[in-house]
């Protein structure tokens, strides 16, 4: 502008020259007010586009929310639903249940788990949780007992965290879970990454902000909390000044705590948004400088190309403002108004496709790419709605992978999740093309068979078995996966879509159970299942409320007659459900881990009978069974030593009984045990001798005193006949090893007699007496004819 200054009045005598000049000084002016029509529309439009870009952001950050929320609630149902996870609660042990909890809030990467009672209030036992927290998890349980499920944002320890609360029922409420996930720097970076802006979750304190997460760099922090926040959040854009910088910001409401709102700050940088038009106003300033000889028309055109863009790109702007990203962005030419619209069409795209993976990832499983537990369930009910329709049938196979912990511990969660890709691929190669394959969690899959006859089903299901059980190759690693499948179909075992998951769920622990592969509902299962919940819930309580009694079997010794021992056997009144076979209930002590104290709670009212007798003249032994579980509890021999001292019952007179199978599960952790038990002078026996698998090699390590035929041989017992053949060389073999031979199942004279001719020790059955209460057994005994013992006790005898 200087050097045109100074060549004007050169030229001011000569007309044309001064209509050259003007004309100068026209374009001149036309360009410096272009210039400034240009500045200040770019930056009108600048600060529209990132007002716009913010209020985008505010949609796309609460669908992000949602989003996130949303997969945190399907991994708190996924464990609320997990059958282990359910009976650990319904067990009431403190230890088993923080351990479940712990196991399972690792397994789906929760930040903070919590276990409250059906009340909302914490489980006695459990660490109680401070007043806030709790109050503000007894709202949620609140709003989950009117929704089904809670959502919320808390403070907990310092940070927020999104927390989702769901109940746990087997089937009826025993609990709700609280599961939480932080709202950290990495949060608030994965939503930097999608959009582009920057988020911090801050809170007014004493006039300044305290900042619990942010995406911000570390000296943009220092400058935010030396900020104040207004009262409630502002619902319009508003100007920030971090370290001399300029950002334009919006404030979203998360939650309210006693020490006021915390908010989530969305921030756009005004000076990185303005950035790429410096380049732009020195290109228009160099043109300007140099189009003192160019014409108007020149200078119009130059507006137009400048103007024309940047009301495209606003209205562009809006569109995806308004959501609408099928519009793409006009791109012409070359300049840098070119590049700006090229960078904010790829913008668009980049929005477009985040937001559909969003989208992707709520419905499907991140791994295999398959759907999740949401989008199954929604198919199972579209297609219930389609047979029951055109009067069809579909069917549900729930698929579990055996064994897959042990491909994890061995062989790393890479190489197992490799397995599980595999695994997912070849299931959606195995099935029709309008079956559905889907990834519910960890090793679990289901299968929407669409459309199936059902009587096709099971033999489909096998094919799939089938198919899983074909060895993978993958990284030279040849490998065998072996499954259990649950199959129930509609209409046959339920009608909607939760009975057939339930029931298919219910299936496929029967073939896990059995080791079947393939298991069908069948029907009273549901029942069944329903029913041992209830039991493994109540049998805890079993001992404290007296609802446990002991009956009592005499074992006589075939030779003389002479009742020699009493095997205890517990029985359970269950209050609603009446007399619960020993049978159902003792597998599920097993199963609960509750059969230790049972096992000590029947030994400790055995030897209290035993003492009671002693006093009352009869003098008998006392046997009680042990399960395998009891072989790996090293402080039974403590306990029972005890509890002989504490009675005064003399340690040869308490027989253990161990089945067979239970022997052979760890024969090391057996022999170990028995021979404590054995140091204690107690006697030992095998139980139900022949059904198991053991060798002579085992048996003659045993540090064992009898052997217990079980009674499969000896019920049907005849002269000559295949059992009877069992029987004697059974005796025969117990004898040559130095034992005591008792034959359990005696239920008539025939068999009696026989095993007296075969040398048998002892007997016990029906034909000798049903199992008595104790004092039923007392009046028994002394009713019966009764000789002297060697020791100068009596003990009754048969006549």
């Amino acid at each position: 502008m200087r050097a045109i200054a100074s060549f004007l009045p050169s030229i001011r005598g000569h007309f044309r020259n001064k209509i050259i000049a003007l004309l100068i000084l026209v374009v001149l002016a036309a360009q410096s007010a272009t210039f400034l029509v240009i500045h200040l529309a770019t930056e009108r439009s600048v600060r529209s586009q990132l007002d716009q870009e913010l209020q985008v952001g505010v949609r796309v950050w609460q669908r992000f929310y949602q989003n996130r929320g949303n997969q945190l609630l399907d991994s708190v149902t996924v464990l609320a639903d997990d059958f282990g996870f359910k009976a650990a609660i319904a067990s009431g042990d403190p230890a088993t249940m923080s351990s479940a909890l712990a196991n399972q809030s690792a397994r789906i990467g929760a930040d903070t788990a919590r276990l409250l009672g059906p009340d909302g209030r914490g489980f006695p036992g459990l660490p109680a949780e401070r007043r806030v927290i709790a109050d503000a998890l007894a709202g949620m349980v609140a709003r989950a007992q009117l929704d089904g499920y809670a959502l919320s944002v808390l403070e907990i320890d310092g940070k927020v965290q999104q927390v989702a609360v769901v109940p746990v029922r087997a089937p009826a409420l025993i609990g709700w879970v609280a599961i939480g996930s932080v709202l950290g720097d990495n949060y608030a970076r994965d939503f930097q990454a999608l959009t582009g802006l920057d988020a911090s979750f801050v809170r007014s304190r004493a006039g300044r902000l305290q900042v619990f997460a942010s995406s911000l760099a570390p000296d943009m922090l220092a400058a935010l909390r030396s900020q104040s926040l207004g009262p409630s959040p502002q619902q319009t854009t508003h100007a920030l000044n971090l370290s001399g910088r300029q950002y334009f910001a919006l404030e979203q409401k998360l939650t309210s705590t006693t020490t006021g709102p915390v908010r989530v700050v969305l921030q756009g940088s005004l000076d990185q948004a303005m950035a790429p038009y410096i380049l732009l106003k020195n290109r228009v300033l160099l043109l300007s400088a140099l189009a003192g000889l160019i014409a108007l028309a020149v200078a119009l055109a130059i507006a137009r190309s400048v103007s024309r863009p940047v009301a495209e790109l606003a209205e562009a702007a809006q569109r995806i403002a308004d959501g609408d990203y099928s519009r793409t962005v006009p791109v012409g030419g070359k300049d840098e108004i070119a590049g700006l619209a090229s960078a904010f069409e790829r913008m668009q795209g980049d929005i477009a496709r985040r937001e559909e993976q969003l989208v992707h990832q709520a419905g499907h499983d991140a791994l295999t790419g398959l759907p999740n537990r949401t989008v199954a369930r929604s198919c199972l009910e579209a297609a219930i709605a389609a047979r029951a329709a055109d009067l069809g049938s579909c069917a549900v196979l729930m698929i579990d992978l055996d064994g897959f912990k042990e491909i994890n511990d061995m062989l790393g969660h890479g190489f197992g999740d490799r397995v599980l890709v595999e695994l997912g691929e070849r299931l959606r190669q195995g099935v029709g093309a309008l079956d559905m394959v889907s990834r519910l969690g960890a090793d679990e899959f289901m299968v929407l068979m669409d459309t199936v006859e059902s009587g096709q089903a099971p033999a489909r299901a096998i094919e799939l078995l089938k198919l899983l059980r074909l060895p993978l190759h993958l990284a030279d690693t040849r490998i065998n996966v072996d499954a259990s499948l649950g199959l129930a179909i509609y209409p046959m075992h339920g009608t909607d879509a939760e009975t057939l998951l339930r029931r298919a769920d219910i299936a496929l622990h029967e073939a896990k159970r059995s080791r079947q592969g393939v298991g069908v509902y069948q029907q009273g299962r549901d029942e069944l299942h329903l029913r041992q919940l209830q039991l493994i819930g109540d049998l805890r309580h079993s001992i404290t409320h007296g609802q446990l009694s002991l009956q009592f079997q005499p074992k006589v010794e075939l030779s003389s007659d002479r009742v020699l021992h009493a095997e205890a056997l517990v029985r359970w009144t269950h209050p609603q459900l009446g007399n619960v076979p020993p049978d159902e209930f003792i597998p599920l002590a097993e199963r609960s881990g509750f059969i230790s104290e049972l096992t000590r709670h029947v030994i400790d009212r055995s030897l209290a009978q035993r003492r009671s007798w002693s006093e009352q003249g009869l003098a008998v032994g006392i046997a009680v069974n042990l399960s395998a579980m009891d072989l790996n509890d090293d402080d039974l021999p403590d306990f029972i030593r005890d509890c002989l001292s504490r009675h005064q019952v003399p340690a040869a007179q308490l027989i253990l009984e161990v089945t067979e199978s239970a022997l052979m599960r760890d024969v090391d952790q057996a022999l170990r045990m028995l021979g404590r038990l054995r140091a204690l002078g107690l006697r030992l026996a095998i139980d139900d001798f022949g059904t198991g698998y053991s060798s002579l090699a085992q048996l003659k390590r045993m540090p064992v005193d009898e052997l217990k035929i079980d009674k499969s041989f000896v019920v049907q017992m005849a002269e000559g006949s295949d059992d009877a053949v069992i029987v004697r060389s059974t005796i025969e073999l117990g004898h040559n090893m130095g034992l005591r031979v008792i034959a359990e199942g005696v239920e008539d004279e025939l068999a009696w007699a026989l095993l007296k001719r075969l040398g048998c020790d002892m007997a016990q059955g029906y034909f000798l007496s049903r199992p008595l209460p104790g004092e039923a057994f007392l009046a028994w005994a002394q009713a019966r004819p009764i000789a002297a013992n060697p020791d100068g006790r009596v003990q009754a005898i048969q006549a």
